[in-house]
């Protein structure tokens, strides 16, 4: 694993870390008690956060490959007394493909928005199941009663996200920047499976 890819799963755990004791504090303030911190939901949502950011990095690296943002300008044809004389080294122009984002955004908000939330369940089900004489009954049902809604909800809030993501945020950045915006994500989904 990468320097760079620990640092940013270290990144993105610190700030799953907050999330969750902000959510800790807005659910003590509803129900109107002193506010108390479990570090149980804590150190799950950490771990989680380190389990699953290398996937998400290697996620972004690979649509980054596959459909850049930035790809070279067409070069204007060139003439046949200009083919032999020697080429001055410029730095090649690029510009920005809309197709691309496109297709990324789409890729992530549906085939990458569903194993997100489909293993952020499984491992939330599996965990509060632990006693459980069905665990992975448990862990289904998890995941059939909350996957759609989780996406529903995630829909209001995620594909702006993801928009300014790809079109302005440098690939090496991406997750970290989605973790940071999804702090108040990650107080929604401490709330949400009630860990």
């Amino acid at each position: 694993m990468s320097s760079a890819m620990i640092s940013q799963t270290l990144q993105g755990a610190v700030l799953s870390i907050t999330s969750n004791i902000l959510a800790q504090a807005i659910s003590s303030y509803q129900d109107s008690t002193p506010f108390s911190l479990n570090l149980t939901p804590v150190l799950k949502f950490a771990f989680f956060s380190i389990l699953s950011n290398p996937p998400n990095i290697v996620w972004q690296n690979y649509l980054e490959d596959l459909f850049p943002t930035s790809i070279p300008l067409a070069l204007p044809p060139v003439s046949s007394s200009e083919k032999h004389a020697p080429k001055p080294t410029v730095p090649s122009k690029t510009r920005t493909s809309k197709t691309n984002i496109f297709i990324k955004f789409l890729l992530d908000q549906t085939f990458g928005a569903v194993v997100n939330t489909v293993m952020l369940l499984a491992y939330m089900g599996y965990l509060n199941a632990s006693t459980s004489p069905d665990v992975w009954g448990h862990v289904a049902k998890e995941c059939r009663d909350k996957t759609w809604p989780m996406m529903k909800d995630g829909y209001k809030f995620w594909p702006l996200v993801s928009l300014i993501s790809f079109s302005w945020v440098p690939v090496d950045k991406r997750v970290v920047f989605g973790c940071a915006v999804g702090v108040i994500w990650g107080i929604y989904l401490s709330l949400m499976v009630g860990a």
